[in-house]
């Protein structure tokens, strides 16, 4: 099984393949409409030297861009979620609830969230697609 370096394009793009080809994930998102960023906050220590952005673009069960970006192209998405790296690597590998980050405040949303808790199995369903990747993670390499 191929390995993918976590933040990277390759990451992305394989992730997207995920998505993209799930009967139940078409199944479960044929509601969900726009563009949801990633903004990894910069942790030098753990091997992320500057924050991270990732855009990506869902659209009633298909999947559009998936794509590292600028700033200004993150923070133009419908729903902006930030948070530090160890955060994203939790909710990543399942170990936090990424509902639950939000609510205690581990993570920072903007957008709406009652749109997302109203559609939390798609966004569930996108982690689980995440966790099936085989990921190296930058403090873990």
């Amino acid at each position: 099984m191929a390995k993918y370096n976590a933040m990277t394009q390759e990451w992305l793009d394989a992730w997207k393949e995920k998505i993209a080809t799930s009967k139940e994930y078409k199944e479960i998102a044929k509601n969900w409409e726009g563009s949801v960023s990633i903004i990894v906050n910069a942790d030098p220590e753990k091997g992320i030297p500057e924050p991270i952005y990732v855009f990506t673009d869902y659209w009633h069960g298909d999947v559009r861009d998936f794509l590292i970006c600028d700033k200004a192209k993150a923070e133009s998405a419908k729903f902006v979620m930030s948070g530090d790296y160890a955060r994203w690597k939790q909710v990543a590998k399942k170990e936090v609830d990424s509902t639950k980050a939000l609510m205690q405040g581990k993570l920072k949303l903007k957008g709406d969230l009652t749109y997302v808790v109203r559609n939390i199995r798609t966004v569930n369903k996108v982690i689980d697609l995440l966790c099936e990747l085989e990921t190296v993670w930058p403090d873990e390499a």
